[in-house]
């Protein structure tokens, strides 16, 4: 593997990659832990594409994020440099649609409407190239189909942002690209969304040309899988939803007796449930029946239907007048067909936000999804937040060797300390915020490092916000920035120095880098455990009732990973040099799964000796 690695191997790649390897060899899935800066993704790379070349297998790379997927391709670059490979990167439809660039109407639409658009637009395409008049035609799929020639300009590895930038230049389909790339492709990197839905991954797998038992599968980031395939396995129906189904049926002309005889019962629910609900509560399945005693299930499963077929006829209509094919009838009819297969694996949920409340049907076991990985020749997962390994190997349903592995920078460069007196337990009352506080205020006006603030939620940080006396500049996350705001805001921190506002698990505590200066010290606000909600007792039930350990699965999990993710910001490479402050007492629980000690006294002068040394 040696002879392919496009770097002087570090303290620990070699043992990565021979692992790797000697789990291919073996057909094993193989479960890593390793830190930040260890170079995970060249790692899997190198062993994954030479046992693939040498057994004509290929290698789907799967990412959460555009930015993991930079990475890969990055790293597949370094690699091309030494030996020929093909490589390509792919992008949901609706992010790699130009027509939906181009159209306002068509914008932020779905994956699903995509699809329905562009199913339309290159059927009438097609007509017109067979010399029909068409109007309201695809000019992007029809230039792919007339300048073919083009692709032969295409770079033998190219993220999905390139083949994106590339369509739109030559003002050729973007995705059609795609798809004819990856044919020939040795490596292709994906969103998680390619092979975790059924739909999309059986047209997925086709245009690849590989079977799933000759692939190679990566899973990069694998600690944000269970929530991604709980979250596609569920699905709601909201009071907007149903109020915007009526004016579909008046605009048109849907005035059929069962559809607005079940609209009026939904919307009759809805309003009841607004009355007595404050933000989240188990459904009342017998309340819902009585709105329904009308309906049988046959009838439902029957109306559902229609309602589908109704609302195709609408979204037809509205793409054929360059508006988004959206329909909430067709919305509330496939709602239903999915309520009416519903079992335990399932928890029905009534939320209530603000001016809008709706019927959640939360996916429990998230194994439903992810259980496919069984049908791949292999699969890798590679993370540094994945502790306890074998509660995700659980969860995930899989056989699979474990193995972690320690960071390759000097010990000494990296402390995390807990204090003790302290928690935010109970939602944390004013006396207890009064001495948080005074830590914090301590820390930062008296310490001159960046440092980066992580609270448990939004909340909780706004109470502090409110007290806080510190003299410094402060940065805050508010949790309405767009990406754009926040990055400024990021950009500016790293120039000018001070002091960041953040949340546990907000978009600043995973894949963004803070090398060197900027940034060493972060502090933890409480242990990040998820809000109390009927959701998360409803996974921990389950999860006693699957493995006797719900607490764990539902609760202790999730905190650990979510403060490695927070520390893991400090130390990205070898030359830096960081301190974490678990200002929580409780945090003494997780010493088996994170190297930490409890704070001196003087937690000042504690900070102050390690920058010295």
């Amino acid at each position: 593997m040696n002879e392919i690695f496009p770097y002087k191997p570090r303290k620990f790649q070699k043992e990565i990659m021979e692992k790797i390897y000697e789990c291919l060899l073996k057909r094993k899935n193989l479960i890593i832990e390793a830190p930040a800066g260890i170079g995970k993704t060249v790692c899997t790379l190198v062993p994954c594409i030479k046992y693939a070349m040498e057994n004509e297998k290929g290698i789907i790379y799967t990412t959460r994020t555009n930015s993991q997927q930079r990475q890969a391709i990055h790293e597949l670059k370094e690699i091309g440099k030494i030996i020929k490979i093909k490589a390509a990167g792919m992008l949901g439809k609706a992010n790699m649609c130009l027509l939906a660039e181009q159209i306002p109407s068509f914008r932020n639409a779905s994956n699903e409407e995509i699809f329905h658009l562009c199913a339309a637009r290159k059927k009438r395409s097609l007509e017109a190239l067979k010399g029909r008049e068409e109007w309201n035609r695809c000019i992007f799929f029809e230039n792919f189909i007339l300048n073919k020639s083009v692709l032969s300009n295409i770079a033998s590895i190219m993220a999905g942002e390139e083949v994106l930038e590339f369509g739109r230049h030559n003002k050729i389909c973007s995705y059609e690209i795609n798809k004819s790339i990856i044919r020939e492709a040795n490596v292709v990197i994906a969103p998680y969304i390619y092979i975790f839905d059924e739909f999309l991954r059986e047209k997925f797998i086709r245009w690849y040309g590989y079977e799933m038992q000759e692939i190679l599968l990566i899973i990069d980031e694998a600690h944000n899988l269970p929530d991604f395939c709980r979250d596609m396995l569920s699905f709601s129906l909201s009071y907007k939803s149903v109020i915007n189904a009526f004016k579909e049926v008046d605009e048109y002309g849907a005035k059929d007796k069962e559809i607005l005889s079940l609209l009026n019962a939904l919307k009759n629910f809805f309003e009841d449930m607004y009355k007595e609900i404050e933000n989240d509560a188990l459904l009342n399945e017998e309340r819902l029946n009585e709105k329904f005693e009308e309906f049988d299930i046959r009838d439902l499963e029957k109306l559902a239907n229609k309602m589908i077929t109704y609302g195709d006829i609408i979204a037809d209509i509205k793409e054929s007048k360059n508006m988004l094919p959206r329909s909430y009838i067709r919305s509330i009819g496939k709602f239903f067909l999915s309520w009416l297969s519903l079992d335990e694996r399932w928890v029905k949920i009534i939320e209530k936000k603000e001016d809008n409340i709706k019927i959640n049907a939360y996916c429990l076991d998230s194994s439903l999804a992810s259980s496919i990985l069984n049908a791949f020749y292999c699969s890798i997962h590679i993370s540094a937040t994945l502790q306890p390994l074998e509660e995700y190997r659980n969860i995930i349903g899989i056989e699979a060797e474990i193995s972690s592995y320690p960071s390759p920078f000097p010990k000494e460069n990296r402390k995390v300390i807990y204090v003790e007196g302290v928690s935010t337990k109970y939602y944390m009352d004013d006396e207890m915020l009064i001495k948080i506080k005074k830590y914090v205020e301590e820390i930062c006006n008296k310490i001159e490092k960046n440092m980066l603030i992580f609270f448990p939620s939004y909340h909780i940080m706004e109470r502090f916000i409110e007290k806080m006396e510190i003299e410094r500049k402060i940065y805050v996350e508010d949790r309405k920035d767009k990406q754009k705001d926040i990055m400024a805001k990021i950009n500016e921190f790293k120039e000018k120095k001070g002091i960041f506002l953040s949340v546990i698990g907000g978009r600043i505590s995973e894949g963004i880098d803070f090398p060197s200066k900027e940034l060493e010290i972060v502090i933890i606000v409480g242990i990040p455990y998820p809000p109390p909600s009927e959701k998360q007792n409803a996974l921990k039930n389950f999860y006693d009732k699957k493995f006797g350990e719900g607490w764990k699965y539902a609760y202790e999990s999730y905190a650990i990973r979510k403060i490695k993710q927070s520390i893991g910001r400090l130390i990205r490479r070898e030359d830096d040099k960081g301190m974490a402050i678990i200002l929580d007492e409780r945090a003494r629980r997780f010493r088996k799964y994170i190297e930490m000690k409890k704070a001196e006294k003087n937690i000042i002068k504690e900070i102050e000796s390690f920058f010295m040394h």
